[in-house]
């Protein structure tokens, strides 16, 4: 059951929810951070529009 608090926690810290970091766990540089939400950044552009259809109606 210790897993998945584990996982809440560190997933709370990188989303900003807290400003420590969880236990046993350094923090994190600015670097690493930037790279995280970089990436997440560029996740969210390529699949954003993939499930939309675009429609036109004329009327």
């Amino acid at each position: 059951m210790k897993t998945p608090l584990r996982l809440k926690e560190r997933l709370e810290y990188l989303g900003g929810v807290t400003d420590a970091p969880p236990d046993g766990m350094r923090p994190l540089s600015p670097l690493t951070l930037g790279l995280f939400w970089g990436l997440l950044i560029c996740a969210i552009l390529a699949f954003s529009g993939q499930a939309s259809k675009f429609i036109y109606i004329d009327f």
